[in-house]
């Protein structure tokens, strides 16, 4: 790649604090909380179309924290409003339950709107507690959630050590101040007192291992429905994360750990993965890290004691994405001999340009081949492909699908780009169309998933690039060798669940097909989007 053309960001070093969790215990601050306090957690539920249930790592580490921290202290308490497709309206009942002095949520970009309403509801059921929000949609948005909620406070980036700060101070009657990394607060005077740094944690084996026993794990087990993505045997599962942070820079990406890698010893990991499996009967772990094969010999490591220690016991998934291109042999090796049977590489696009837009600078053949390599060892693989960039060109589109098609992976999944707010793409994405980049991170903040009706794309361009989608998603799994394969892999009631969205695209397809011959013929009246030229002239970007 030219030099010259390589973007390249370089973190804001002021805005990161580098602490150690372990010095929680060393801030001159009251070691003694006077007052007991309850908190209530909430994981909130936000109707979709296609919801994802999961145990919510974030607030069980959190919970381990406050446990060790306070001990007896503290009552706490956690509600996953997803697990039981629990509504803002049923919070009254929990809080007369619980009586909490906090209500902490967790949220995702896309559970936006459910958070505020939990919020809200909060303050009419209570309207002394104090209501807290963190998690991935918290990141250089305190702005936006104190103009537009009723939270009192918000924690950006990690909250690990900050929020146990946060708390010592509430509860011991001292000033909450200005000095906690990440965490902004509004006054009893409605005043709001920022502190956007990020809190980047290089201690990870001081952090407790998440509260695992509030965990139902035989209700998550049977609320994921038996489908042909991960855990087709439904046996009960846990996350791990083994790492934070990842130094890429993908301007799509929030750096919510920041752009420095840190670790888990590989003795903290293998303790996690031996209390899961023996003391709650764990025998499948999704790896979540942003970039768990970073490092290749601890990756490598990990997976030999896994393997050493659980010889074909444990079911290894990756189901956040894989970096395709420093993938080799000898990794994926030991990944397939410690038990793992599923893994997603993130290819994003197969577009030169559009990787160097993108800041990603995937090698494309490297990862083409780590793909092969899997699925040679017998590792199912998914592809995860992101459409619809600023200036990106039908033919371009076109190009990436056609890749996942004739390619080896056995399941793909097509995300329509969203530039988030606070992300170098949202300027790139603004300058294509404001209008279109303000509304589509209003309704993604509605969605509760990332699959909006109306991508960015088609707002900025007129091109429907949603129906595009649903086609190739037909055209994908209908492709015969890769039907084949997936008759040999699956249960046939893996095979029905999963045919049913099949069928559902075939359907859409169809109708698709009929409005556009209605149309042909004068019956209904045109779309008002019209289709992208595929001469879209393509701005240029790619300068620093």
């Amino acid at each position: 790649m030219n030099k010259t053309t390589k973007k390249i960001r370089v973190e804001n070093q002021p805005d990161i604090s580098v602490s150690t969790y372990h010095s929680i215990a060393e801030i001159n601050e009251s070691p003694v909380v006077t007052l007991p306090f309850t908190i209530l957690f909430i994981k909130p539920f936000q109707e979709a179309r296609n919801n994802h249930y999961g145990p919510p790592l974030g607030i069980l580490t959190l919970i381990a924290g406050i446990r060790q921290h306070f001990g007896d202290t503290v009552t706490v308490h956690f509600w996953d409003m997803m697990l039981y497709n629990d509504k803002p309206e049923a919070l009254a009942e929990r809080i007369d339950e619980f009586r909490p002095d906090i209500i902490g949520v967790s949220a995702l970009n896309c559970e936006a709107a459910a958070s505020f309403a939990i919020a809200a509801a909060a303050k009419v059921c209570a309207p002394k507690a104090i209501t807290v929000i963190g998690g991935p949609f918290t990141l250089r948005q305190a702005d936006l959630i104190f103009g537009e909620s009723l939270f009192d406070w918000v924690f950006e980036g990690a909250a690990d050590r900050s929020f146990l700060q946060a708390l010592t101070r509430q509860f011991s009657g001292q000033p909450l101040g200005d000095d906690i990394p990440g965490f902004s607060h509004r006054t009893a005077s409605g005043e709001i007192v920022y502190n956007h740094k990020q809190d980047l944690i290089t201690d990870l084996d001081a952090i407790p291992l998440p509260a695992w026993d509030l965990l139902d794990f035989e209700r998550y087990r049977k609320r994921d429905r038996k489908r042909m993505i991960t855990n087709v045997d439904e046996r009960k599962y846990a996350y791990l994360f083994t790492s934070r942070g990842c130094p890429y820079l993908c301007n799509y990406c929030h750096d919510i750990f920041t752009k420095r890698f840190v670790y888990r010893s590989d003795e903290n990991v293998l303790e996690e993965i031996r209390i899961l499996y023996e003391d709650y009967g764990v025998t499948e772990f999704h790896i979540i890290d942003d970039i768990f094969n970073l490092h290749r010999p601890r990756a490598q490591s990990i997976m030999r004691a896994i393997q050493a220690r659980w010889p074909g016991k444990l079911f290894l998934a990756f189901p956040n994405g894989l970096r395709g291109d420093i993938l080799d042999q000898e990794t994926i090796q030991a990944m397939a001999d410690a038990g793992t049977y599923n893994a997603s590489i993130s290819i994003e696009t197969v577009t030169p340009r559009l990787q160097v837009l993108a800041e990603k600078y995937l090698d494309i053949e490297k990862a083409k081949w780590a793909i092969e390599e899997f699925t040679r060892q017998g590792v199912v693989v998914h592809g995860a492909l992101m459409l619809g960039f600023p200036s990106e060109t039908e033919e371009e589109i076109e190009a990436t699908l056609s890749y996942a098609i004739s390619s080896p992976l056995m399941h793909v999944h097509l995300f329509a780009v969203v530039p988030q707010p606070q992300t170098p793409i949202y300027e790139l994405a603004l300058q294509a169309s404001a209008e279109a980049t303000i509304r589509g991170a209003a309704d993604e903040r509605e969605s509760g998933d990332y699959h909006s009706l109306t991508p960015w794309y088609t707002r900025a361009y007129g091109y429907d690039l949603r129906k595009k989608l649903s086609y190739t998603y037909v055209r994908f799994y209908l492709h015969p060798p890769r039907l084949l394969r997936m008759l040999r892999t699956y249960p046939l009631i893996n095979l029905l669940h999963g045919g049913f969205f099949v069928l559902q695209g075939l359907m859409a397809t169809a109708q698709m097909a009929l409005l556009g011959l209605c149309r042909k013929m004068r019956l209904i009246d045109p779309p008002a989007l019209s289709k992208q030229p595929k001469s879209l002239k393509v701005p240029d970007h790619s300068a620093p």
